[in-house]
Order: structure tokens, then sequence, then C-alpha cells
């Protein structure tokens, strides 16, 4: 027993650090992840500022830190247990993954390394067994270094790390481009650790595996980059650029050319023709300078008969890699080449569809309008009485971009008087919560469980944007507050606190700050205190 509160029931991981263990919180009633320090490796202070640094970082990506403290000097550190497989060991069971599926892991790997360091949080120790897969299946980061335990060098560290400067954002994201690299190829970048002065380039990962595409190549080269500043800006733009090359969008072809173009038109400048240089579809081949035909006419290096690179694929590839002068072979992917992931070109620009949307709405409203003033000028012409008409109050569910009209026009000689019913003054309920807790009643897995649950829920919800961000984070600050009064025995003080916290959120709600759906909504509409 830990704390006399935490049971550990079997180890599940050794390292320079410590001992991790497969815990049961006899508190709380649910299991939790243990890790016990070797003694000397950090001091009671230091592992208390390392667990308030992680704690600030609450991301559906990355495990959460529950408890910290000391065990007749062991430090300890508690954190939501985790039952999948990390990816270390998925690599050694399973070998390479798909692509898609390395991309979409490394991407949520990335995800929640951005989250800690947007809150000055860095790892320090990534590596394939610092990400491990929740019950499930999402992705967790693991195994936050703390601060001043300096551990050896591994072949996932950065060079400016191994050489003996303190790891930042860039550092954890030259770790993460080892683990893609392994992740798609079966084997790391570098069988060693970093060499100070080294400034090797790996292969391609495509060189060991064709069907990676040449965005991909380019990506993690350049994560891969030995200068800091060379590498991505962050866990974000990494993330973007894995989920475009997975799930790419469709393009439009180009219009077919209406005439295969000759070698003199293909040769800006006046160029000399020296024999077919185009493509039987009017694309440039491969080989093909930018100033006129290549001296040997098409050029060899597998070109395809549409004139596309066969690494050129993903959402923004836009042909062939430029020919080096001269028309010589094409050039592996460079490590600098970083500035297309800090932001995807399809940001910022409305789809098409919205745009005919609501040019299809206006012409609706259009009509309804002239429909109902032509009634109304009719029926003042043969000198009957009508009425406006009046909209019958309904219930509809609303979505962001499509509006919901419920218009109710009548015929002159059917027209009446219609009084709607009093506009609500409350939140009215119409459907009872799944489960009301009495005074004195324990939610299953306990407080700790159920609070995490809800501060999980309140996250959620704030990083859709639809909830007032200031009243979604004073209300996780009151959850702590609660929690802690759990913690110390006081359970009606921590149930008055939480009761506060709900009827805030729900005030908040009928005032339009909370959105009527979501993970917050569902939350507030399960539980009753």
């Amino acid at each position: 027993m830990v704390a006399g509160r935490y049971r550990l029931d079997e180890r599940i991981g050794n390292g320079p650090m410590g001992e991790v263990w497969r815990g049961y919180d006899t508190r709380a009633d649910w299991t939790v992840a243990v890790k016990l320090l070797r003694s000397g490796a950090a001091s009671r202070e230091a592992l208390q500022r390392h667990a308030e640094a992680v704690a600030r970082v609450i991301h559906p990506n990355v495990a959460m830190v529950l408890d910290v403290g000391d065990e007749d000097g062991t430090p300890y550190l508690v954190t939501e247990f985790l039952g999948g497989e990390s990816l270390g060991e998925e690599l050694a069971t399973r070998g390479p993954l798909p692509v898609t599926e390395a991309c979409d892991l490394v991407g949520q790997a990335a995800a929640g390394l951005d989250a800690a360091h947007r809150v000055g949080v860095v790892h320090g120790q990534v590596n394939p067994g610092s990400f491990r897969r929740a019950g499930s299946g999402v992705l967790k980061v693991v195994g936050f270094g703390v601060a001043g335990i300096a551990v050896p060098p591994t072949r996932y560290t950065a060079p400016e790390q191994a050489a003996g400067r303190p790891a930042e954002a860039a550092s954890d994201l030259y770790g993460l481009g080892c683990m893609c690299y392994e992740l798609l190829c079966g084997r790391p970048p570098y069988e060693e650790a970093p060499e100070e002065g080294r400034s090797v380039e790996p292969v391609p990962p495509s060189r060991h595996r064709a069907e990676v595409p040449a965005e991909l190549d380019r990506l993690v080269l350049s994560m891969l980059a030995a200068d800091p500043a060379a590498r991505p800006s962050g866990g974000e733009p990494v993330r973007r650029a894995l989920a475009a090359i997975a799930r790419p969008r469709p393009q439009t072809p180009p219009p077919a050319a209406a005439a295969p173009p000759t070698a003199e038109s293909a040769a800006p400048y006046g160029a000399p023709p020296t024999g077919p240089a185009a493509s039987p579809h009017g694309a440039s081949p491969q080989g093909a300078s930018p100033h006129g035909a290549s001296p040997h006419g098409a050029s060899p290096q597998g070109a395809s008969p549409h004139g596309a690179s066969p690494h050129a694929v993903g959402p923004h590839a836009t042909g062939p890699l430029p020919a080096p002068p001269g028309g010589g072979p094409h050039q592996p992917p460079r490590a600098g080449d970083t500035a297309v992931y800090d932001a995807l070109p399809s940001e910022g620009r409305e789809p098409a569809s919205n745009r005919k949307l609501f040019l299809q709405l206006g012409v609706a409203l259009a009509v309804i309008a002239a429909v109902t003033v032509a009634f109304v000028v009719w029926g003042g012409s043969q000198g009957t009485p009508t009425a406006a008409p009046t909209p019958t109050p309904v219930t509809t569910i609303e979505t962001p971009d499509i509006p919901t009209f419920e218009p109710t026009t009548a015929p002159p000689s059917t027209a009446r008087i219609v009084t709607p019913s009093p506009a609500p003054t409350s939140l009215q309920e119409t459907a009872q919560p799944k489960a009301t807790l009495s005074s004195g009643a324990v939610p299953p897995g306990g407080w700790s469980a159920w609070l995490w649950a809800f501060d999980n829920a309140l996250t959620a919800q704030r990083s859709v944007g639809d909830v007032n961000p200031r009243l979604a984070d004073d209300a996780r600050k009151k959850l702590r507050k609660a929690a802690k009064s759990f913690e110390r025995g006081r359970d009606a003080k921590g149930r008055d606190q939480i009761k506060e916290v709900m009827a805030e959120l729900r005030a908040a709600q009928a005032r339009g700050e909370v959105p009527t759906s979501g993970p917050l909504p569902d939350f507030l509409g399960d539980w009753r205190l």
C-alpha cells in the first residue's frame, strides 16, 4: 500500500527513473498507475512542481495526473491507468503500420505534445514507449520527464539535447519524427544516439517503403532536421499536415489539352527543339528543363504517362519535384522544407457549398416574403379583414449553418388570429436525468473518477469553442476545489461546491453561454445532485 490508499498490484514498467505499477485506488474504487521514483532521483519539491505543471495539461491525448506524494522517502506520482499497448509494444508485435494508421497515431501524439507545449511543459524523453492507448483506443502521452533529472541519450534524443542543452519543444518534435519514421519503416532513422556535430540526414522513408508519399517524406525529414529552427513550428502544424496526407481531399482533374504540344511550343524563350519533349497527354516529362526540352528527350526516370511524379501525391501535390539544372536526377527532400506545414492552403476559405446554401436561403426568404405580401394585398382588395400570419411556436433543432424556418400562412378565407403560447422563462426539461445522487450517495467509481469525467466534458466543450472560456475555466477551478474537499473527507462541502458549479452552468445555458448539445450539456443532463 502507498499512502494508505493505493494498492500496488502489478509492476508494468521499469526505467532509469523508477518503476511503474498498476495500482488500485481503494478510496475512489478504480484502477490507477503509480510511478515510484528511485531514491534520490528527485526531491519531493521537484516532483510536486512537476506534477503541478503536468496537471495543467488537460487534453484528450494526455494522461491525467491524479496525485503526488512521498512514501517513506520514495516520491510517487499517480496518473490515470491506460489499459492499451504502448506504440513500442505495437511495433514489436505488428512491425511497420499502415501509412494511414501511422499518420493518425502520430497526429494524436502531436496533438498531445502541442497541448503540453502551450502551457510550457516539455516531455524531454519522447520515444515509442511515451505513448499508450486507452481502453477506447485513443492514444495518450505518458511519462513526462522530471526537470533536473538527467537521463542517458537514446536514438530518439535530439542532437541539441544530447549535447547538454535543456530539452525544448523542438526536441520533442525530433523524437516524434524518429518515432514516425520507425512506425512507417519498421526501423529507426539512426541506430545509435546522436553524436555532437552529426549532420548526415537519414534516407527518406520511401526508400524503405515505396508507398510512403513524397509529402510525408518531407514532413518526417523536417522533424529530423539537425537545426531545431528548421523543424516544424509546433505539434499542431504537424497534426494538420498528417491529417491532410492520410485523408486527402479529392482534386478536380485538369482539363485535357486540345492538342499535344510540339517541341517548338514546349520550349519557351525560343529554345531550339531537340526532339519530342512532351508526353502523349501534354504534360512535360519529369526530366524536362524549365526553359526547354531535355537534351535527351523524355526523361528515363520513371515518368508516368501523365507526366506526374510517382511520389507527387497528397492534397498539396502540384506536379513533379523540380529538377536540378541540367536535367540531372532529383534530390531527396530536404529537412529545411517546413514552411508548408505552418498553415494548410485550405484554411480560411469558406466552402463553396456554404455560399450556395446561403444563396438558396436568401431566395427562399424572398419568395416567402413576396407570397405573404401578395396574400395581404389580395385580401384587402376583397374587403375581407385579414390578420397577419403569426408564426406558431415550434421546437426545432438548430445547426450552426442551416437556419430552420417554419412559415405558417393561410388564405384570407380561412385566416384567423393565433395567440402564441407564452415564452418560457426557464429551462424546461424534456428528459429525466440518468442518475440522481441523493445525500450521502457516491457515484460509480468514486468522486475522483466522476469529477475527472466532469472536467473532461468541460475541456472537450471548451476545445470546440462554443462555450464561454472564462466560465469553463472558473468551473474547472471549482471542480478541483471540490476534489480537494472530498480528499480531506469533507463530502458535504464537496457536494455543495459541485451543486454551485452545475447551477452556474445551467444558468449560463439559459443565457446562451453554454450550448444545448455536446459533451457538457450531455453530462449536465445525465446527473442531478
